[in-house]
């Protein structure tokens, strides 16, 4: 027994090896997030140039950061997937999903209920079904994640349509939308809260094992089963977690605006992806963590809301998020972990 832990640790050595040695780990061993501080000081003075000094006005940066409270969270939840080397899709689906439910069971004008604050866990709890059913359909049926958490995005984005029946639902609870809209010491709540996310999952990736078998896998899944990582359980638990995330960010989204829709979850996945990317989290696995999806989600509101103080055309607003995700994954992916391009 004792002979093959050893040889247990030694296969868990020669992954983290692998990782250190290869392209995307070098540049993050070197790099771990001062790329993106440096990119995020680029985009500040252009714009600070660019607008005359309004940019860096406070009002302005206290908004950038309440703007980028709910997005960072999504790419918070969505980066430990592509950690793995998976892909999650179903962002948009369990949003929407939980959205619905979060108007149906606070206080409204459609119906008698009011959970109060037991809609946290509520919306924890489906939106982690949802996640762990993304995990069973990844390990048990086989399926590429890509094609399982977009048909269940689809899914979910169906049923909450057919249950609100395409309308919204209008809140007369206003405890979360007080606390969302607060601010502590001059800084949006939603955002230290968003914040608080983020250092608790940089905890969980640096300091547990859940952590270290999911960076495993995600540099190199056969060396990570050979060595003793339980493959099927970390990636259901990874996918139930980033589930719930999503759950929260539902709530959220529906508390901020006093009102639930389906349509909430609407465009919500591209900007996480983009943030992701940008934070330099690679899309090929096993390279990145929360603090870069943090800074990441930070550089693509500050891009966002320079372009809009600028007055730039909202059609090429899009086009420079097109080509800045472009340019994200030509530098972060590792291409020597993928022999053939397709």
């Amino acid at each position: 027994m004792e002979t093959k832990k050893i040889k247990n640790i030694e296969k868990l050595q020669k992954i983290q090896s692998r990782l250190s040695e290869s392209t995307a780990g070098k540049v993050y061993r070197a790099l771990p997030v001062s790329g993106q501080i440096l990119s995020l000081g680029i985009v500040i003075l252009i714009f600070s140039i660019g607008t005359g000094g309004q940019y860096l006005h406070l009002p302005n940066i206290m908004t950038i950061l309440g703007l980028a409270a709910i997005p960072m969270i999504l790419c918070l939840a969505v980066h430990q997937v592509i950690i793995m080397g998976a892909m999650d899709l179903s962002l948009e689906g369990i949003v929407a999903i939980t959205a619905v439910a979060s108007g149906l069971f606070l206080r409204n004008s459609v119906n008698a209920n009011d959970v109060g604050f037991w809609i946290i866990p509520i919306v924890l709890i489906v939106g982690g079904l949802a996640g762990m059913i993304n995990g069973l359909l990844n390990t048990k049926l086989r399926m590429p994640s890509f094609i399982s958490t977009l048909g269940m995005s689809w899914t979910l984005f169906g049923f909450a349509i057919m249950i609100s029946k395409g309308s919204s639902i209008p809140l007369r609870d206003t405890r979360f939308q007080k606390v969302l809209i607060a601010n502590f010491l001059g800084i949006p709540v939603v955002f230290l809260i968003a914040l608080a996310l983020g250092l608790f999952l940089y905890f969980i990736q640096r300091k547990t094992k859940l952590g270290k078998h999911m960076y495993a896998i995600g540099g190199n899944e056969v060396l990570a089963k050979q060595a003793g990582v339980k493959i099927d359980k970390i990636k259901i638990t990874i996918f139930t977690i980033t589930g719930m995330i999503y759950g929260l960010a539902g709530l959220m989204l529906v508390a901020r605006l006093n009102s639930s829709a389906a349509r909430l979850g609407n465009n919500l996945l591209f900007p996480a992806m983009t943030a992701v990317a940008v934070g330099g989290v690679s899309l090929s696995g096993g390279v990145g963590g929360a603090l870069n999806a943090i800074l990441g989600t930070i550089i693509v509101v500050a891009l966002n809301n320079g372009l809009v103080l600028m007055q730039v055309n909202p059609y090429m607003q899009s086009a420079v998020n097109g080509i800045v995700l472009i340019c994200a994954v030509a530098l972060t992916i590792d291409r020597n972990k993928i022999g053939v391009i397709k």
